[in-house]
């Protein structure tokens, strides 16, 4: 199903959540909503499922209005399946029972097939029979997913799916979630605050602050081609360094000269340089230098903050057979592909 929201305003008790924005979601697309707390992410769900009317604009489904405050379709006839963070599984019922809840109406084999349909695209046949409280959070997590998908939605809705979950078993089931909704052909819109799972599971993602979007694009162009400080920050960790422009692809700073897109900004020009950890390799025959601050050990990598010479701080990834101690001073080459400037 196509979503369009056409500058669309929220106003709750005089307070302006949403501000004249629009959205344009393509059919099976998996959208991640991202950005700071209280910037009108859950509003925009609640939007889209129709649990709250707009205060001006036009939402759009498969290009019939449901919402322009003249028209307005009731949340149960807008074919939406909604996830919320708590899950909401009925512990009285089995998984199984838990699953066909939202489909008694449909033939004993409609039923049975697509319970069958979902307990093997989930992996969860094994525990169809058991109730919720005898099963783990990722096979709880799974259950409500298959619940949300069983009367065959054209748009699933999810608010902080993954919370929850630990680190190894999140990145399984996203995987498995992300096939499913493929498989299924679901456009589907997705709330989290954890970056990584928004870049793993979307196809876009809408960076949402100020009532606004900020930006709308892939996960790729939003790491590499942020169009804010607080988008580049929030997708990824690195710091900033001062810059001066030399000419339309070249900026100088105290790693040296850098090479990229510079042509929006005035030769001369004062800017900041976002550096990224994957930005600066350690070399020990580099002519340049930094000193350690911090380390942190991730198994397979380390994450090291240092010092430049001048007191500017940026983070370096090295292999963690790099072990080096705090204080010490480590050689360091910039391998910069993606030029990031702020004024």
């Amino acid at each position: 199903m196509k979503l369009e929201i056409e500058d669309v305003s929220l106003s709750i008790e005089g307070n302006l959540i949403l501000d004249n924005l629009s959205l344009n979601i393509d059919e099976y697309e998996i959208i991640s909503l991202i950005g700071p707390s209280a910037s009108g992410k859950s509003s925009l769900l609640r939007i889209i499922a129709g649990f709250e009317n707009i205060s001006s604009g036009k939402v759009k489904l498969n290009g019939l209005i449901v919402d322009d405050r003249s028209t307005i379709v009731q949340p149960q006839n807008r074919n939406i399946g909604i996830i919320f963070q708590d899950l909401a599984l009925f512990p009285h019922l089995s998984c199984k029972d838990n699953i066909i809840f939202g489909i008694t109406n449909y033939s004993e084999d409609h039923k049975r097939q697509r319970l069958d349909r979902l307990c093997n695209l989930l992996d969860i046949t094994s525990i169809k029979d058991k109730f919720p409280h005898e099963i783990s959070g990722g096979q709880q997590q799974r259950i409500a997913i298959a619940r949300a998908l069983a009367p065959g939605p054209e748009i699933l809705l999810l608010d902080e799916p993954f919370s929850a979950l630990d680190e190894e078993l999140k990145e399984t089931l996203i995987h498995d979630v992300k096939n499913l909704l493929k498989e299924e052909k679901i456009t589907t819109i997705v709330i989290t605050h954890n970056i990584k799972e928004a870049f793993q599971l979307s196809d876009k993602i809408a960076f949402l602050d100020n009532k606004k979007i900020m930006q709308f694009d892939t996960a790729y162009n939003l790491y590499h081609k942020p169009y804010t400080k607080e988008i580049a920050n929030f997708c990824g960790i690195g710091s900033f360094i001062k810059g001066t422009v030399i000419d339309s692809n070249h900026v100088s700073t105290i790693l040296g000269d850098l090479f990229g897109d510079t042509s929006k900004y005035k030769v001369g020009s004062n800017v900041s340089v976002m550096i990224r950890p994957d930005d600066i390799i350690h070399d020990d025959n580099s002519s340049q230098s930094a000193k350690v601050l911090e380390k942190i050990f991730f198994g397979s990598d380390f994450l090291y903050k240092l010092e430049l010479s001048e007191g500017e701080k940026i983070f370096c990834y090295t292999p963690s057979h790099h072990n080096h101690a705090i204080n010490e001073v480590i050689g360091i080459k910039p391998v910069i592909d993606h030029l990031i400037l702020f004024s």
